[in-house]
């Protein structure tokens, strides 16, 4: 189980979280009390946590080390005070294999701006669409090419739908 030590801009004190995911399964352990539920990762740093019954969409990102979490309509900014735990693999931008882009919830692709053949960097906007009156920008987790794209602008999308396969060099 990873151990994060966290200090949150509002509190004098660090908090101590244990994290473990196992498959699609999640633990967070907070003091003497423990989170459980699945996570469906549908995109870099993005996916669906379910929990007590609750399907709640996640965003993550991480800029050195300040982590922001957009959980449910709420945003969280921390400090990840113990930084090997960063380098261990915690708390970072998830990438999933194999290079697929899904839909983080269900929308509307707005704008599609590659197309198979493209050379794309990390974090290159791939795919822009919207939800719940809401425009959001789909990147690529990693430096690849594209090759496929699975929407066009106007197509209503499903979460977890694939929007765009990429290659990268793992795939090779």
């Amino acid at each position: 189980m990873a151990k994060l030590m966290l200090k949150f801009p509002h509190r004098s004190e660090p908090v101590s979280l244990g994290c473990q995911i196992d498959g699609s399964r999640f633990s967070i352990t907070h003091e003497d009390t423990v989170y459980e539920g699945t996570l469906m990762i549908t995109g870099p740093g993005e996916g669906w946590l379910n929990y007590e019954g609750k399907i709640l969409p996640f965003y993550m990102s991480q800029k050195q080390d300040e982590i922001a979490f957009w959980l449910d309509g709420h945003s969280y900014t921390y400090n990840l005070l113990n930084p090997e735990a960063r380098r261990a693999g915690g708390g970072g931008a998830a990438t999933l294999p194999g290079g697929e882009v899904k839909a983080p919830m269900p929308g509307t692709v707005l704008k599609v701006l590659v197309q198979p053949g493209d050379a794309v960097a990390t974090n290159q906007p791939l795919v822009l669409m919207e939800s719940m009156k809401m425009e959001m920008t789909l990147a690529a987790p990693q430096a690849a090419t594209v090759n496929a794209v699975h929407c066009t602008p106007g197509q209503l999308v499903d979460m977890g739908a694939l929007l765009v396969k990429l290659d990268t060099e793992a795939d090779t």
